[in-house]
This record gives structure tokens, C-alpha cells and sequence, in this order.
């Protein structure tokens, strides 16, 4: 199985192929925040990963905070496979 990391390098390596903007957000002193932003061509997107083992679930910050980016209409993405990080590079990409 994959780690929420070599997903994390994954998406970092795939973002940098397709020309789209990636990094990994540390929100000091704010827990509950996506792990990843995305951004090409004006649209930015914040990405969520978990592991695919299955354990990796949304703490109750996190489903709060991804509420209220949404609420902002923002896209967030939460991610636990190779093809969730395709999708979200194929969407960004061809925006």
C-alpha cells in the first residue's frame, strides 16, 4: 500500500510535470487545513491527502475548515489514490 506521503511526493512531481503550481500549506497555528494548494490559469484548488490504507479519515477540524473553504467556493480535494491525484491534475491542467 502507499503512504499519504509518497502521495504527497506524487502530486508534487505530477503538478511540476503538467506546469501547475503545488505546495505543500503549513497553516501555523491553525489545524484542520488542507495539505497541498494547486493553482494554473487563475484557478486554485487545496488539496486534502489521506492515506489509501483506509485509516485516514477527516478529523472534525478538518471537515469544518474544508466547510468553510467551500463555503468561500473554494475547490478542495480530498485525495487517497494515484487516480484521485490524476484527476485533480487533469482538471487543473486543462482549465
Amino acid at each position: 500500500m502507499t503512504s499519504e506521503k509518497i502521495l504527497q511526493d506524487y502530486l508534487l512531481s505530477r503538478a511540476k510535470e503538467h506546469g501547475i503550481y503545488a505546495r505543500k500549506v503549513i497553516a501555523t497555528g491553525q489545524t484542520g487545513f488542507p495539505d497541498i494548494l494547486v493553482a494554473r490559469y487563475g484557478r486554485i484548488a487545496l488539496v486534502e491527502l489521506k492515506s489509501p490504507k483506509g485509516n485516514g479519515r477527516l478529523s472534525k477540524k478538518q471537515i469544518i475548515e474544508i466547510a468553510a473553504l467551500k463555503e468561500a467556493d473554494i475547490n478542495v480535494y480530498i485525495i487517497d489514490s494515484f487516480e484521485g491525484v490524476d484527476n485533480v491534475i487533469r482538471q487543473i491542467a486543462d482549465a
